[in-house]
């Protein structure tokens, strides 16, 4: 559906506003401008005789008689698109407007791909791909795949299809190995500089292996708030990184990075696409898609683990021997 047509363009326009509480905002959304966004919200005002919105300079937000337009607005908003939707798909090619949610990392790496292909495959499909790592509401935000991880879903009149595992990374540059040693079991990681995320103020490693899951208190000179900067501490030679096996699988494959501990490559969480029943085309034919991409994924190098990593710091000593270098381990700086 054209967002700019008639009345309903009008109501789509004053329910994006009220949705994201800015017209900057509900316009970059529509893919249209700021004035024009505003000019449509205010023939709707003026069409129903009352004020709908409270504008303020830090931030719109809905009048009582807002809140009852929207209400009722959102409903008949939902019911024609989906009424399009099914008539356009009516001969099974999926077409129109597809929104999809993912997580950032996990929506870079593994979701647009798949998104990519479906549109190469699909050309009548129109996309919008927001990558946040907030939950989203998929009947607030009419959108109509989530993709999240988490130990299980079971969403009250929504799908949830399990895509794959979450598997998870144990690694460090063959620089830091040669310099520091390998860890042979989870307690010689209290001697090891772990690169962590900042988002807790006690770093610890939740690791599943043979003896199910364990809490592992870590420690090191060096944090941060983004997955891929922690990877790329890791590959500079930082110290040790537990990481999902999809950001590092191509590092660990060119041996810029060696898995470590390798019993330890689990976690209890999975990623799930979530959609609501019954499924048009357009949303069958992309978590097929992903799921493929899903499916073909897995944690290269576990080869190149811990005898791989011993030679190659048995190398690495015998080469600071021939060059006259010291080689014993400094003190860690805590």
């Amino acid at each position: 559906m054209d967002p700019a047509s008639g009345h309903l363009g009008e109501m789509r326009a004053f329910l994006e506003v009220a949705r994201r509480q800015s017209f900057s905002a509900a316009a970059k959304a529509l893919g249209l401008t700021s004035s024009s966004v505003s000019k449509q919200v205010a023939r709707l005002e003026e069409r129903l005789r009352a004020k709908l919105l409270k504008r303020t300079t830090r931030r719109v937000s809905l009048t009582e008689a807002g809140h009852l337009y929207a209400e009722r607005a959102d409903r008949i908003l939902s019911d024609v698109e989906e009424a399009e939707r099914a008539v356009a798909e009516l001969d099974g090619t999926p077409r129109g407007a597809l929104r999809i949610s993912a997580p950032t990392v996990l929506g870079t790496i593994r979701v647009a791909p798949a998104v990519l292909a479906c549109r190469a495959r699909y050309p009548e499909l129109r996309i919008d791909l927001d990558l946040t790592d907030r939950l989203v509401d998929l009947v607030a935000e009419r959108v109509d795949v989530a993709v999240r991880l988490a130990a299980a879903i079971s969403p009250a009149s929504l799908v949830a299809r399990r895509l794959a595992d979450d598997l998870r990374v144990l690694c460090a540059s063959p620089r830091y190995l040669r310099r520091h040693g390998t860890p042979r079991r989870l307690e010689d990681l209290a001697d090891h500089d772990c690169i962590t995320l900042n988002m807790e103020p006690v770093a610890r490693w939740t690791l599943v292996g043979p003896e199910g899951e364990r809490v592992i208190p870590v420690s090191g000179t060096f944090r941060t708030s983004d997955t891929m900067t922690l990877r790329d501490a890791a590959v500079a030679g930082l110290g040790l990184a537990n990481l999902p096996d999809y950001l590092v699988q191509e590092h660990l494959e060119s041996g810029a990075l060696r898995r470590v501990l390798p019993a330890y490559g689990a976690s209890q969480r999975a990623s799930f696409a979530v959609y609501a029943a019954p499924a048009r085309a357009a949303v069958r034919v992309f978590v097929e898609e992903l799921a493929r991409v899903m499916k073909g994924r897995g944690a290269a190098g576990a080869a190149r683990s811990d005898s791989d990593e011993e030679s190659s710091s048995r190398r690495g000593r015998q080469e600071d021997k021939s060059s006259g270098r010291q080689t014993a381990r400094p003190p860690r700086t805590r």
